[in-house]
This record gives C-alpha cells, structure tokens and sequence, in this order.
C-alpha cells in the first residue's frame, strides 16, 4: 500500500480522482464498460441470480438494480470476490484459464480461486487474481446480452477497461493503526484546536467515527470539525506538523487527506503522510505529519473500515 517514489508522491494532487473512483472495502459498484458511447452506458450484469448465469453486457440504467450492482468486500487493487445477490460470486466457467474463457456468477466459496479478481482504481482493468488474465467485453460487442470472457491483460485494450461508478456511499469509516491495531484515530475533544490523537478503538465512540459526505478527501467529525494541520497552510514539507480538529472549509487543502488504507497523504504538503509521533502506541499520543516514506513504515499505515 505505500507509494514507492518521489515522483507518484508529487503527482498526488494530480491522481486525487482517482479516490473518488476507486473501489472503497465494501463498496457496492456498478462496472461500466469504457467503450459504451453514451449515458446511461453498458455494464457487467447478471443474467439471473442462479448458479451458472452467464455475466453479460447490458445497458447500466439511470438505477442501479440487482442485476448489476457489484459489492468489492476488499476494494481496489486487492484480491477478492465480486459479490451480487448476496451469496453469488463472478466465477470464472470451470476455472479454465485460457483466452475466451465466458464468465458467469456461482455460489460464493471462501478460497476459491475462479472467483478471486483485482479491480484497480488507476488504469480500470480487472485482473483475476494470481493470472495473467483480465475481464474482457467479447469483441469489444456492447449489444445486450454479450456474455464477457477473460483475455491476456491489455491495460491499452478498452474491451477490458470499466468504470467503477459507485452505488453506494460510506456513512462512515474508522481508521486504526497496523502498527497498533488496538489503536484508533480520534478527536481528544469536540472542540476547535483540539488534538487529533489515538485512543484505543470504541466501536461506539463519536469521536473516532470520521466521515466525508461530499468526498473530497475531508476527515469531519462532530458537528462540522475537520482534521487539519496546526500550522495552517504550508508552501513546503515540514516533519513533525501536529494535527488538530478545526472547523471545515470547503476545499482547503491542509484539511484533504487521501484517507485510504495505507497512507493517509496530505493535499497541501505533498509527500506529507499522518504520522503515529515517535512511534508511541500510548493513548492520548498527537498525530502528526511526516515525508512519506518510501519503505514500510508502520508509523504511517493504517487501516480504513468503512460503513456503508
């Protein structure tokens, strides 16, 4: 999960779209197809909630249904199934790994391998886990009812390019330390200037539920409070920049944050990550800033858990 150059550090700001698209741990999504050339676009459907329905293209519709409404439990860019239905997984047909293999949708099984894919956030294609072998619009044929295959990976093929257009939307999220799993990010009070600090996770606590209706990468609590830095606006990197609660502004970059499990980027500093200070797993320890780092530094990976 850590971001592994200087280069992608500054082209942060570039990429923020990308957190708005990309598929959040157990978000529901409808997959739309690049290639359909108007609104209200072609997705991945369902053909019927039983085992062996073939997985077609059809047109996405104004609403999401059941029929094509995708549930990521993992989210973008790590293994896992596509669920619909409730208990049903995209399924690769008898697991056989070849070009122009068709898919369909079966029970879901823990472990199984035809049903394990990757969707990315960056360049929209969906791999099948542990392959070489990505979601495939047959012959690039958006007509109703075209059951999709798997093909070699092609990040330049559109017929393997979808959209993920979110359905559903987090009312919530928590984020704990890797380091310190016990551990939650929390306001110490409801109060402006207050500290942004950890505090050992509450499932029912107020100030450790975060929220970002409009996501634009605010971290808001209570009534209207943002995480920010103290200092206010930075023009450099400055390490050790301590994180407090002000009250929201809309798009004021020292208080948007790439809040995705990994690092949590700041989109005034770039390369500026919260920080766990000095590493210190006490409750009641201030969050602050730090560069990014390029290796995997636990001080600066935590977990998200949304709540849809």
């Amino acid at each position: 999960m850590f971001i592994r150059n200087v280069a992608s550090l500054l082209t942060v700001s570039a990429s923020f779209s990308l957190y708005a698209s990309a598929q959040l741990a157990g978000q529901t999504i409808k997959f739309e197809s690049i290639l359909s050339p108007s609104q209200p676009g072609n997705c991945l459907i369902a053909s019927s909630n039983t085992d062996g329905a073939a997985v077609v293209v059809g047109e996405c519709g104004t609403n999401a249904t059941a029929l094509n409404s995708w549930v990521v439990p993992n989210g973008a860019n790590s293994p896992g199934p596509l669920q619909i239905f409730g208990d049903k997984c995209l399924d690769v047909t008898n697991g056989a790994n070849a070009d122009g293999t068709k898919l369909q949708i079966w029970t879901c099984a823990t472990g199984n391998t035809n049903q394990l894919w990757v969707p990315t956030g960056s360049d929209n294609i969906i791999t099948w886990s542990g392959t070489t072998k990505c979601i495939d619009v047959t012959n690039g044929d958006l007509t109703d009812g075209n059951q999709v295959q798997i093909w070699d990976c092609d990040s330049t093929n559109g017929n393997q390019k979808f959209l993920a257009n979110a359905v559903t939307s987090p009312t919530a999220f928590t984020i704990a330390s890797k380091l310190a799993p016990s551990l939650c990010i929390a306001a110490s009070a409801n109060a402006g200037n207050a500290s942004v600090v950890v505090a050992n996770c509450d499932a029912t606590s107020a100030a450790q539920k975060w929220s970002d209706p409009k996501n634009n990468g605010q971290m808001i609590i209570y009534d209207n409070l943002c995480v920010t830095l103290a200092t206010g606006p930075l023009v450099s990197p400055s390490n050790g920049v301590k994180l407090v609660l002000q009250t929201c502004v809309a798009n004021a970059e020292p208080q948007r944050w790439g809040h995705r499990t990994g690092q949590i980027i700041n989109f005034n500093i770039k390369g500026e990550c919260i920080d766990l200070t000095g590493g210190v797993t006490t409750p009641g320890n201030q969050l602050q800033t730090w560069d990014c780092s390029t290796t995997d530094n636990l001080n600066q990976d935590w977990v998200v858990t949304n709540t849809f």
